[in-house]
């Protein structure tokens, strides 16, 4: 482990918070997009744009952030995207026009990418060999707690001070990160990239020329775009749909994650080959689909119990299939983490996209439609992996 002023424990704990910036941006405030639809006079079309466009912008300034924390260091990169974070969540807490808003929302996730890029960047930084592989599988385990505990807190928030209070507590977790993230040393990575910063937006092509690395970051990235379609439309599908109410929502909605984190967790202690893993995330996203196609619009149970298997393959790939893809590049830790954060956002903002493109009564065949869609590029993309002999170390 590379030595920091803030020790094992700690690095870690800041690991983990920065790992949970997306669901922290995007589950906290869903139970109030009803009541925020009403303040801003607007649709829920309009509001959905503060959730997918959040995610298109987050793709996008992680891919950028990534290869400049290898430039100029993790410790600058994330004390900026840190600043902007809390200063946008804060704006959003002061607007009363929904485009205002939603901008604020597109500069809250230009910071939330710098965090959330630098995460994974200071594992391969600060720890090697079966350290790194431990800390991949923590993070991977608590890192769902985010999308658990956000929306719950998010309600009792709601209840006590209003939607605002959803932004107010980011902001206060950003300025929290912000100085631990102070006390990194300011030499992160050691193998500093000394280009241009042009060149060092290059690296993401050396990144990927790896044509295996590529296939199989597909692989693992694409089920995120169906978990992200289920939250993008849960509120309205479980509120409006199903007649439950903000607290009953944020409840079940932490059930789905809580109950696919314990099948993750009985999956990885099995001591099974790579390969069987892989029929297991697939297996799983055949009946997740299966299930939302059949028997999800029959009740709220069900429709909860159709997305935890795919609940369960999102936190299966982040342990096992990110730990073997950031062992193949060297030197490029900050661009790995940047191509595997933007591949899986930018799966997400289809997700939500897609599901929200559908009417409100059809939301359900919305999140199976990408269902389908991530089982089709798994197969696909394992089936071309496959021809190509796989060609991954450890895998």
């Amino acid at each position: 482990m590379t030595e920091t002023r803030l020790g094992r424990r700690p690095l870690m704990l800041l690991i983990i918070i920065l790992s949970m910036f997306g669901p922290i941006s995007t589950d906290m405030y869903l139970s109030g997009l009803p009541r925020m639809i009403e303040d801003f006079q607007t649709t829920e079309s309009v509001m959905n744009m503060s959730l997918y466009l959040f995610m298109l912008v987050l793709a996008f300034s992680i891919l950028i952030l990534g290869p400049m924390g290898d430039k100029y260091g993790r410790r600058k990169v994330l004390a900026f995207s840190l600043a902007i974070y809390a200063v946008s969540n804060i704006a959003c807490c002061f607007t009363q026009d929904v485009w205002i808003f939603i901008a604020l929302r597109m500069i809250q996730a230009v910071g939330g990418g710098g965090a959330l890029t630098a995460a994974f960047a200071l594992i391969k930084d600060c720890f090697t060999g079966n350290d790194m592989k431990s800390v991949l599988s923590i993070t991977a385990a608590i890192g769902i707690l985010g999308p658990i505990l956000a929306p719950v807190i998010g309600t009792l928030l709601i209840n006590l001070a209003g939607w605002r209070a959803t932004f107010w507590a980011p902001a206060s977790i950003s300025l929290f990160c912000l100085a631990m993230s102070l006390l990194l040393p300011g030499n992160i990575p050691l193998d500093r990239y000394k280009g241009t910063v042009l060149g060092s937006l290059t690296r993401l092509g050396a990144v990927t020329k790896n044509r295996s690395f590529l296939l199989f970051m597909l692989m693992m990235c694409t089920f995120t775009g169906s978990q992200l379609a289920y939250i993008s439309v849960s509120s309205y599908v479980y509120q409006d749909g199903f007649g439950l109410g903000t607290t009953e929502y944020s409840l079940v909605l932490a059930m789905s994650c809580i109950l696919g984190l314990v099948i993750a967790r009985i999956e990885d202690h099995r001591n099974v080959t790579p390969k069987k893993r892989l029929v297991f995330i697939i297996s799983m996203g055949l009946l997740s689909l299966t299930m939302m196609c059949i028997v999800a619009p029959m009740h709220w149970t069900l429709f909860m119990l159709s997305i935890v298997p795919c609940c369960a393959i999102t936190i299966t790939a982040r342990s096992f299939g990110f730990g073997i893809l950031m062992n193949q590049h060297d030197g490029d830790n900050g661009s790995v983490s940047a191509m595997l954060n933007f591949t899986t956002f930018m799966f997400a903002f289809v997700g939500m996209v897609i599901a929200s493109s559908f009417p409100a009564d059809l939301f359900i065949y919305g999140v199976a439609t990408m269902l389908a869609i991530c089982c089709s590029v798994f197969l696909g993309s394992w089936a071309l992996l496959r021809a190509r002999g796989y060609g991954l170390k450890g895998l």
